[in-house]
């Protein structure tokens, strides 16, 4: 393998425009064609590349391009404007990689660059030029719905789940990076569902274990039954297979009263109320009945002091 070979596998969209450089006159080709997943193509002469190195952009990512020519910092050259392009050769960069081919393939760029693996009998997926494509061997197990996808909107990880809505339900695939903009596609809609199902229990496990603390118990993982004990204690399955034994220990309830019958309430005693005293009416009486109602002691009384008081006198 030559250094030519070498810089050509090297170069990826993140590569700088002085690497692009670089390559591109250690090749054959003639101009520097970049494919974003999404937008137009650039296409750039050599000449231009020397300019936007000089200009302060070596450290640039190819992948800015685009930004660069919406700032007219460049002005990409229009493919259909060059003279029999399928006879002047173009080092392209994708998101897939890099490879030399004619200037003619920018100007039907939707088609993308298939590794020459591609037909091998493993279900494969290429995301480049704004669009995801299958094998035939992917088409044969998950259909064409994946095709639909926004090859732009998927995440730039080396592995990703992906939602598929299918009329029997969800379904879930999974992408596994080989290269850049090549995964290999699997289903995992069942691993899925059970890793989701295991979650689901995991939490009420959680919350049932967060109940039984906070009611002052205590619990603990066992692998065998506690000997001596006949409760307390519960088995724990999962799909028909014993997984270990849960012990658990509450705190012993005082046994509360009996609680008494109420008394009944005595009945309020009535309030008396009290009658005003009438005071006597007062009775003008006459002398002669005064006189009558003195007794003769009384009278016998009153005639000695009359007699004494006579003879104080004479």
């Amino acid at each position: 393998m030559n250094g030519n070979d070498y810089s050509l596998k090297s170069l990826t969209p993140e590569s700088t425009l002085l690497y692009l450089l670089r390559t591109l006159f250690g090749s054959a080709a003639e101009y520097a064609v970049y494919i974003p997943d999404s937008g137009d193509v650039i296409v750039l002469t050599k000449g231009q590349l020397v300019f936007l190195v000089e200009r302060g952009c070596a450290d640039a990512m190819i992948k800015t391009l685009p930004q660069l020519a919406a700032r007219n910092i460049v002005r990409p050259i229009n493919p259909e404007e060059i003279e029999y392009p399928d006879e002047v050769s173009a080092l392209y960069v994708e998101t897939t990689g890099a490879f030399i081919g004619t200037l003619e393939t920018a100007l039907y760029p939707d088609e993308p660059q298939y590794p020459q693996w591609w037909d091998a009998p493993v279900p494969f997926a290429i995301t480049s030029r704004g669009v995801l494509r299958l094998n035939d061997t992917a088409i044969s197990m998950f259909g064409t719905g994946l095709e639909k996808l926004n090859a732009s909107e998927l995440p730039e990880r080396d592995e990703f789940i992906v939602r598929l809505e299918a009329p029997n339900g969800a379904r879930f695939m999974a992408f596994r990076k080989l290269k850049p903009g090549i995964f290999t596609v699997d289903d995992c809609t069942e691993d899925l569902t059970d890793a989701q199902d295991i979650t689901w229990w995991a939490a009420v496990g959680q919350t049932w274990a967060r109940e039984i603390e906070a009611k002052g118990g205590k619990w603990q993982r066992l692998s065998s039954p506690p000997e001596g004990r006949k409760k307390g204690f519960r088995p724990c399955e999962w799909q028909g297979q014993l997984q270990g034994y849960l012990d658990i220990q509450m705190p012993r309830r005082k046994p509360s009263p009996k609680p008494t019958e109420p008394q009944p309430k005595p009945e309020p005693i009535p309030q008396q109320q009290e009658e005003p005293i009438q005071p006597e009416p007062l009775t003008m009486r006459r002398a002669d009945d005064v006189i009558g109602s003195i007794g003769p002691q009384a009278m016998a009384l009153l005639a000695a002091g009359q007699s004494r008081e006579h003879e104080g006198y004479y």
